[in-house]
This record gives structure tokens, C-alpha cells and sequence, in this order.
């Protein structure tokens, strides 16, 4: 895999090419741009800690796709568990969703990263605590499906994304949406206090996306919990 940094004009383009077959959907998983043999994200050449985010990512982006591909070990427990000490007494709200939501709730699943949603408020705190450790910067994804999305790799890939929007939630109410952030409920995981989404939300949104495997798990811990 052939990572690299192209200039134009007021951005910086993150070029990833020659790269083994099993990685295209991996890419395209990750809202890359395919633009000939290769796939690119294209960010704002004034982003704060361009610099060091260019060396993480040449550094790392490869073990970031391996882990996404589960062609590697994906160490999720240990990344949320020192993101959520590290951001511990910084005044930052955040919470948690996706797989991991699920599993810290003891139902197993097979994630491939850890979902954080956080307040726009707290971007910048979060670039700072983490900055040696972005590999794709938090910045304002111009009316995607939150209002900023960007990327920490600390032993596993770490998405933070910010202020769902409504369009999450239609036609009915999922795990990452504002309704979910609006009913949050509270876990005991490994010591810690994390703030989860409903599990009936984690269920809409596998049905959502046909992860039958993971319906039927969430399901029947449902059912015996009821």
C-alpha cells in the first residue's frame, strides 16, 4: 500500500494506491473518493496539526485499514478504555455508540473501531488531548450526517463524530441520531461510567443496515432480559 500527500491549492489531498484488492471496500467504507486506481480524502491545508496528522496517518494508515478489513487483531477494549480515561475530568461530553455500545453491555459482537459522539463545543479539546494520535482531522464535514467527523488511531481506529443530525433518525430512530443523544442511559464497563444509547436503537440501526447476525444477538439478550 502506497500511502502519500498531494497539494492543491487551499488542500491537502491523502492519496492511498497500490494497494491489495481486499482493501476496496475497506476504502470505500470509509468515504474515500475513488479517483482512478486510487482513493483520496481531501482536507484544509490551515487544519491544525496537519502536520503531525500527514506523518500518523503514513505512519499507520495501513494498520488502521487491517483492523477496519479484520485482516488484523482489533484491540477496541484497550482503545475506548484509555480514550475514556483520558478525557476523564476535561469537562467533555461524550457517549458512545456503535458496536461497542453493545458489547460494553456484554453481548458479543466483532467491532472493527470504537464510535464516539461528542458536542462540536469540545473539537478542539479532543484534537488537543489527542493530537499525536489523529490520523484523519475532526473538521466540519459541510452538512454530512454530523456536524464533524474525524478520527483518532490509538491501538485501534477511535471515529469522533459531533451533533447527529435529524436525518439520522428518519424513518425511525437509531443508535448515533439526536434521539438517541436525548434518551442516553448509563454503563458499568471496566470501572467506568458510559453513557450507551438505548438497545432497541442498536437493534433499528442493524436492521437498518441487514446485519442479521448481530439483530438476532441483540434480540435474544432482549428477550432475556424482558
Amino acid at each position: 500500500m502506497k500511502i502519500s500527500f498531494d497539494e492543491e491549492n487551499d488542500v491537502i489531498v491523502f492519496r492511498v494506491s497500490e494497494f491489495d484488492h481486499k482493501y476496496e471496500s475497506v476504502l470505500k467504507q470509509c468515504f474515500y473518493s475513488q479517483e482512478g486506481a486510487s482513493y483520496t480524502k481531501r482536507y484544509p491545508k490551515n487544519t491544525k496539526y496537519l502536520e503531525k496528522i500527514t506523518k500518523y496517518y503514513f505512519d499507520h494508515a495501513q494498520e488502521m485499514f487491517d483492523q477496519l478489513g479484520y485482516f488484523a487483531p482489533i484491540p477496541w477494549k484497550k482503545a475506548l478504555f484509555e480514550f475514556a480515561k483520558e478525557v476523564e475530568d476535561k469537562d467533555i461530553f461524550w457517549w458512545l455508540t456503535g458496536s461497542c455500545a453493545v458489547c460494553i453491555r456484554g453481548i458479543p459482537l466483532q467491532p472493527h473501531d470504537v464510535d464516539i459522539m461528542i458536542d462540536s463545543s469540545d473539537v478542539n479539546k479532543i484534537s488537543d488531548i489527542f493530537s499525536d494520535y489523529l490520523i484523519e482531522p475532526i473538521v466540519d464535514t459541510n452538512g454530512w450526517l454530523t456536524k464533524d467527523f474525524g478520527v483518532i488511531f490509538k491501538h485501534a481506529r477511535i471515529d469522533i463524530a459531533s451533533d447527529p443530525q435529524a436525518i439520522l433518525d428518519d424513518p425511525r430512530p437509531i443508535d448515533c441520531g439526536p434521539y438517541a443523544l436525548a434518551n442516553l442511559e448509563e454503563v458499568i464497563w471496566e470501572g467506568l461510567i458510559i453513557r450507551v444509547p438505548p438497545l432497541q436503537l442498536s437493534l433499528n440501526a442493524n436492521r437498518k443496515r441487514k446485519r442479521l447476525d448481530r439483530v438476532e444477538k441483540i434480540e435474544q439478550y432482549l428477550n432475556q432480559i424482558s
